[in-house]
């Protein structure tokens, strides 16, 4: 309910801030239309624009120091520049860090927002800035002089998230920490027991990026529990015996992207993934190791490309399309399944259209879905093979949002309606989702 009535205020503050023009044409607005504080990351937006090494979002973000101009919103005929002239709004004046309210379908020409700099840390060079978003428990600070430091606090299933980063000349580095662990040990005579668990959510992940002339670089790596472990050693009349679980997620990735905005935006990589569940057992009559079914491993490049079909110094509309082809191979089980081969080629078509109706207030927008292309799985258990090849076109999810800003703050909401059904994913269903951030620049 609370979040509700957040952002119903924040979209209708907005509204009626860009229906009755109530600061007219004040210059003090604080964004030049000549500074591009933007730089995307391939996954929740692409094309990036980097401003003496910045990158904006929320793990790209460019630095503000350095203004760059934004070519692809400029006018291509002269009647788009006279209905330009004709007033004070453009897109160049939102060109700041945008929230995780901005750019739901991950298009890659979209500007960039909090998710890429926090991927693409080189990207915080140069900013100096606060967000918080209540809707999901987060905050971001950036500061410094000759080198830029940034702390972000988020939330990994049930523990806290601590990023900590810098950026040192060209190259920016963090890390990411949340801890959920827990030691209990007894002694009774010769008799021993040790008992640890470690929480859903237990993460440690390094990022590092840097520019490579008009591309850049990055590296993502994360170790993550994604079940509670518990692990038990006993020391029983001096037998030793011991249970130990393993439920954990090992996730490398490595991607090279455009860095400046353009017409034409592209981000090309690979993933390598390691999902196990597993359970281990010891005793003095020997061990075992039990795997779950659903244990494997994955190998993912992707391709993410974006083209603007539409636009002028006001608005323009991005036409993108986010691509996956994945392997996956699953764990031999005894008695169970010999190891099981999945191979799918995955498309996400997207559309990102945005406008600056003044000065102060814009609106985006943008609509995607999962084109599951070809999905293939193999498995043989003993003499029975068995296939299945799935061809499927996903439900279509719409997001809406808003973004106002005066002075040195800005305000972002933004509601999305989605249905997501995808065998190399976790998730699967129907929710709407409201998302509302906040920023102050310095």
């Amino acid at each position: 309910m609370k979040t509700k009535i957040l952002l119903t205020a924040a979209l209708f503050l907005a509204a009626n801030i860009g229906a009755q023009g109530y600061y007219g044409d004040d210059e003090d607005s604080g964004y030049s239309s000549g500074s591009y504080d933007s730089y995307n990351s391939s996954e929740s937006s692409g094309s990036d624009t980097e401003s003496s090494s910045n990158y904006s979002q929320s793990t790209s973000s460019a630095p503000e120091p350095t203004p760059t101009p934004v070519s692809s919103f400029a006018s291509t005929s002269s009647e788009t520049s006279q209905e330009a002239s004709s007033g004070d709004e453009s897109l160049n004046d939102f060109n700041k860090l945008h929230g995780r309210a901005y750019n739901w379908v991950a298009n890659q020409g979209a500007s960039p927002n909090v998710n890429n700099v926090l991927r693409y840390p080189h990207s915080m060079k140069g900013r100096k800035l606060v967000y918080v978003e209540p809707t999901l428990n987060t905050a971001l600070i950036s500061f410094g002089e000759s080198s830029t430091y940034f702390v972000g606090l988020d939330n990994s299933g049930t523990v806290g998230l601590l990023t900590a980063g810098l950026t040192l000349g060209d190259m920016g580095l963090s890390l990411d920490l949340g801890l959920g662990k827990n030691f209990i040990s007894s002694t009774s005579g010769a008799n021993e027991e040790s008992r640890s668990l470690t929480m859903a959510g237990d993460h440690i992940g390094l990022n590092f990026s840097l520019p490579l002339g008009d591309l850049a670089f990055v590296a993502n790596a994360f170790w993550r529990t994604t079940i509670d472990e518990f692990s038990t050693t006993t020391l029983l009349d001096g037998a030793e015996s011991s249970r130990n679980d393993a439920y954990w997620d090992l996730f490398a990735s490595a991607e090279v992207k455009t860095n400046e905005a353009k017409d034409l935006a592209w981000a090309a990589g690979v993933q390598l993934y390691r999902h196990n569940l597993s359970v281990e057992t010891k005793n003095p009559a020997g061990s075992a190791t039990e795997a779950d079914e659903n244990s494997h491993i994955e190998f993912a490049p992707h391709f993410n490309v974006s083209l603007k079909a539409l636009g002028n110094s006001k608005a323009r509309v991005l036409l993108g399309a986010n691509s996956t082809l994945g392997f996956q191979m699953f764990d031999k089980i005894k008695d169970f399944s010999d190891g099981a081969l999945e191979i799918g080629l995955f498309i996400a078509p997207n559309i990102f259209a945005e406008i600056a109706i003044n000065k102060y207030f814009m609106f985006f927008s943008g609509a995607s879905h999962n084109l599951n292309l070809f999905a293939y799985r193999s498995d043989k258990i003993g003499t029975t093979e068995s296939s299945y090849i799935q061809m499927l076109t996903e439900q279509t999810f719409v997001s809406v949002g808003s973004r106002f800003q005066w002075k040195s703050i800005a305000l972002e909401a933004s509601l999305s309606d989605a249905f997501i059904n995808n065998p190399f994913s976790s998730f699967s269903g129907s929710t709407l989702a409201a998302n509302l951030g906040a920023f102050i620049y310095f």
